[in-house]
């Protein structure tokens, strides 16, 4: 048993939309190995990284633990001994994988078959795993942290964490992959020496990463350690009550945390191993991006000089990236050959979408997700299509993506955001510094469409600040089927003039404005309907005995699916939807609820189930 599973998030409104998910797994009894669940958000909406989310999550539960009996680094120890923590990351603001920005990364829907009746998302897979991991020696306490963003495969049982300090998990790697990552250097006896982040493979070899077989060790960004660890790490940020007795960060180190963030594995772990330098230290953390000065690096390095860092190397590891837009067709691919045990994949990724009639899904090597489709839909590759609605033939070009999504515009009337992108356009990267837009570098696109920098940036923002995710490129419409009037955004240089006047009157919005602006209610109600469907036409499959479809996730249906499949949804208020009863008359089931209570008896639909124990 976890005492506590904690999902981070960047801001209120993302924890907001993390705990609906979260609250919906739990009335389904989906998480029964956990006793707490909870979302921490970064304070005040200010991203301070995994090392400083990870210092707000132990002090929630400290909070909780002690209420106002904190008193500090030994209390601190005594009530993390006895805890079993999960916390996976999964703060951020998407900007690699625009499409996902509503749910987050960790609430991708991804391929995968399941009794449930959510469809399955990324996190719906990745913890079984996580809750898998060996529990620590009695008393020793267990923090763990991961990712929300990365889907691992490896075997539990073939981990241990009895050693003090803090543990790792890696595996064998290709340099150029290890790259993007953290990579452990120099093992022996399980002790690590160095820990390297984002090094290149040139920097792998010469530091003694590579070994002769031409492989690195790749951190897969699980992390255990003990409760001594994490008191120490409380007491070098000063965390300490206040004086309404409300635990704080304080003194420079806790102000640097909340100033500058903290990346646990560039600021921490790089200050970690028996070898670790100061000039090695301050190396690695500033060329992986840190921003705190010479002075902080040394006082954290001499905070951290006690903690022991060893390393779980595991013989088998599957390490699936959803990071970006192109990762998740990557990854989905590899999550379809390894459920069907296939060597290659020749058609599209088809998840969670309603086709019927003559729809169709023509092409390869693309994702296409949470759409109803009744008619052609041609893929030129590379393509990502999300939240559309296709009743007339469409084709698009390689490496187009497509989306629409249910918001807000600024006066809160309901509206719906196209967006049209390329699948590796680079929304963090300044507009000067060789970002794209739909595979065109900003300039030409911007006098393509004839228009201005100020046109898509407020005047008051410098130029090497302006970014493509703050451009005002995305027109708000009043219908979803309006997505057509906008497909020529692809291709600038075809556009009509009377085109390119409808887009520079139009409502426009920014990528990061959609952000806030998205209706989370109606992305996941979406899903939920299209879900819905999927399991009135299978339900013969869905009711046989031994499925792992509850009583719980049946009343779920009946009570959160409308009859038919509007864009905006919310909660029936107990209703039945009747489209749901006549659907399971008229396949010979019998008079629905009298078939329904006959299921329940025969005990074929459980009274909730164990999540991940029929997902593969």
């Amino acid at each position: 048993m976890w005492n506590y599973l904690i999902i981070t998030a960047s801001n209120e409104p993302q924890a907001c939309g993390y705990r609906a998910q979260l609250d919906i797994r739990l009335r389904l009894g989906l998480l029964p190995e956990v006793q707490n669940v909870l979302v921490v958000a970064d304070p005040g909406g200010k991203r301070i990284g995994s090392g400083g989310s990870t210092l707000c999550c132990l002090m929630e539960v400290l909070q909780r633990e002690l209420g106002d009996n904190a008193a500090g680094a030994e209390s601190f120890r005594e009530v993390l001994g006895s805890l079993r923590i999960l916390i996976i990351h999964a703060g951020g603001d998407s900007k690699r994988l625009p499409a996902y920005g509503p749910c987050g990364k960790i609430f991708v829907p991804v391929p995968g078959e399941s009794d449930s009746c959510l469809p399955i998302t990324l996190f719906d897979r990745q913890l079984p795993t996580y809750l898998a991991l060996p529990a620590p020696p009695v008393g020793a306490g267990q923090v763990v942290i991961t990712s929300g963003d990365v889907m691992l495969w490896f075997d539990p049982e073939q981990v241990s964490f009895d050693k003090p300090g803090l543990t790792g998990l890696g595996c064998y790697a290709d340099p150029r992959q290890a790259a993007d990552h953290g990579v452990y250097c120099g093992i022996e006896s399980g002790r690590v020496k160095l820990f390297l982040q984002k090094p290149s493979p040139e920097q792998q070899q010469t530091l003694g990463a590579t070994d002769h077989y031409g492989q690195s060790v790749l951190d897969i960004g699980v992390m255990n350690f003990d409760a001594d660890t994490a008191a120490g790490l409380l007491e070098i940020f000063g965390v300490q009550p206040d004086g309404s007795g409300k635990l704080t960060l304080s003194g420079e180190m806790g102000r640097a945390v909340m100033d500058l963030g903290l990346d646990f594995y560039r600021e921490l772990c790089c200050g970690m191993g028996s070898e670790v330098t100061s000039a090695h230290h301050i190396r690695m953390a500033h060329s992986s991006g840190s921003i705190w000065d010479d002075s902080l690096l040394g006082r954290l390095l001499q905070g951290l000089r006690g903690i022991d860092f060893n390393l779980e190397l595991l013989r088998h590891c599957d390490f699936i990236d959803f990071g970006t837009t192109r990762h998740i067709i990557r990854s989905g691919t590899v999550l379809m050959q390894q459920d069907r045990g296939a060597s290659r994949l020749h058609s599209c990724l088809d998840i969670n979408n309603d086709i019927h009639d003559s729809g169709q899904l023509i092409g390869s090597s693309s994702w296409v997700e949470g759409c109803r489709i009744t008619s052609p839909l041609t893929l030129g590759g590379e393509n990502v299509v999300l939240g559309v609605d296709i009743d007339q033939p469409l084709s698009l070009p390689a490496g187009a993506c497509l989306d629409v999504i249910a918001g807000f515009d600024r006066t809160d009337g309901e509206i719906w955001f196209v967006r049209c992108y390329g699948v590796d356009d680079t929304f963090k990267d300044c507009a000067g510094q060789n970002a794209v837009l739909c595979g065109i570098p900003v300039p030409e696109w911007l006098e393509m469409v004839g228009a201005s920098a100020d046109d898509l940036w407020d005047s008051a923002v410098p130029a090497d600040k302006r970014s493509v995710w703050d451009a005002r490129v995305f027109p708000a419409v009043n219908s979803p089927d309006q997505y057509r009037d906008w497909l020529w955004m692809f291709e600038p240089a075809k556009a009509t003039e009377q085109q390119l006047a409808n887009w520079k009157a139009a409502d426009l919005y920014s990528m990061a404005e959609i952000a806030q602006r998205t209706d989370q209610d109606a992305f996941f109600q979406r899903r939920m309907a299209i879900r819905a469907g999927q399991i009135r036409n299978s339900l013969r499959k869905t009711f046989r005995r031994g499925s792992e479809f509850s009583a719980a996730e049946l009343t779920h249906i009946l009570t959160n699916t409308p009859d038919q499949y509007p864009d905006r949804t919310h909660n029936t208020g107990g209703a039945k939807p009747a489209a749901f009863w006549d659907c399971c008359q008229s396949r010979d089931f019998g008079p629905a609820p009298e078939r329904f209570q006959h299921l329940l008896q025969a005990n074929a639909l459980r009274p909730n189930r164990r999540l991940g124990r029929k997902t593969r």
